[in-house]
């Protein structure tokens, strides 16, 4: 192993101890970087949302400089942060594209906002099927009976994944070393069907196949740095606009936005939402989905809630994968009263 940044090689005297990737020298200079790359972010977090919409609108700006307006969309998923992006990408540009995954596992107020988007609201969107290599549909209950159920976090199915499919005893031990390190209240489920592969083929797989035939270059996201550890890590590592520093090139002009900011948008410009956000919820994700559930409140998590609001989505869902929660200790009966519910 050698270090990332001038290529040392890696020894157990210069290795930096808190990021291995390192020598002891780039380490410290890598985690002084981060430190004023957060300082930065705090900064533009505190901004107010007049000055918040300017920056955002100078990065979508950027994006469509650096490749052109027929070479760039909005990555749409029908939620209110990927809304609000669109509103504010149309005020500048009315027809740009957007392309739209359908997982096969939306809420149908998704599916009913993305259709209000396309006929009465004139976006330009595409709606984009996830199949694999040979033209067959992939659904979710494929993904999940292939690869595994999304649970817990990205991070943690990852990991786990990556454990029962290591091809070699040493790959197999690094993997279980990483779990004990970094998930040790996790390990009990590592021989549980866990994968982190289901984002991959019913979104980002298909989304990128279509950019491709399109002749698309730059994906515009509608995501927030504080969304989760990984997205924040993510800006402080790259920032806002990345572009020809990885294999895709992104925008995503609204990281440093917070929650109240959006909500403060919609009411302010009066921003039409999924239906979705009136029933109590708070993001319009894959209705199956376990990324998160475990932190919920146990009688209002969101399979709780689907019991609530979506019926026979629910009545399929433990069909198909009660079993399965059972074996997480997800609890997936309402038991105790919510609010929200």
């Amino acid at each position: 192993m050698v270090c990332k940044k001038c290529l040392e090689e890696l020894t157990a005297t210069n290795i930096y101890p808190s990021d291995h990737r390192y020598c002891k020298t780039c380490g410290i200079k890598h985690t002084a970087y981060l430190s004023e790359r957060r300082q930065t972010l705090t900064s533009l977090r505190e901004m107010n949302l007049e000055s918040k919409i300017i920056q955002t609108k100078y990065l979508i700006k950027c994006a469509v400089m650096e490749f052109g307006l027929d070479k760039v969309y909005i990555s749409y998923s029908g939620g209110k942060d990927s809304t609000v992006l669109s509103h504010i990408a149309k005020s500048m540009y009315p027809d740009i594209l957007h392309l739209f995954a359908n997982t096969t596992n939306e809420y149908p107020e998704t599916l009913e906002h993305i259709q209000w988007e396309k006929e009465e609201n004139a976006t330009n969107i595409i709606t984009v099927i996830p199949k694999d290599i040979h033209g067959e549909v992939w659904t979710f209950k494929k993904v999940v009976e292939r690869y595994g159920y999304p649970m817990f976090s990205k991070r943690v199915s990852n990991a786990i994944r990556t454990y029962q499919h290591a091809l070699s005893e040493r790959t197999k031990a690094n993997a279980q070393g990483y779990i004990d390190r970094n998930f040790k209240k996790y390990e009990k489920y590592k021989e549980l069907p866990i994968s982190d592969k289901c984002c991959d083929k019913l979104k980002k797989e298909p989304l990128r196949r279509k950019a491709k035939e399109l002749g698309l270059e730059c994906a515009i996201l509608g995501i927030l740095a504080s969304e989760s550890y990984q997205r924040e890590k993510d800006w402080l590592e790259y920032g806002c606009n990345v572009f020809h520093e990885r294999k895709d090139n992104q925008s995503k002009p609204l990281s440093f936005w917070t929650n109240d900011d959006i909500l403060e948008y919609i009411k302010q410009f009066n921003v039409r939402i999924s239906k979705l956000y009136e029933m109590g919820y708070t993001r319009n994700g894959c209705m199956y989905c376990g990324f998160g559930v475990h932190l919920e409140s146990d009688g209002c998590n969101r399979y709780q809630k689907l019991k609530e609001t979506h019926p026979v989505r629910y009545g399929y869902f433990i069909q198909n994968f009660g079993d399965l929660m059972a074996d997480f200790e997800i609890n997936v009966t309402k038991k105790k009263s919510c609010s929200l519910c």
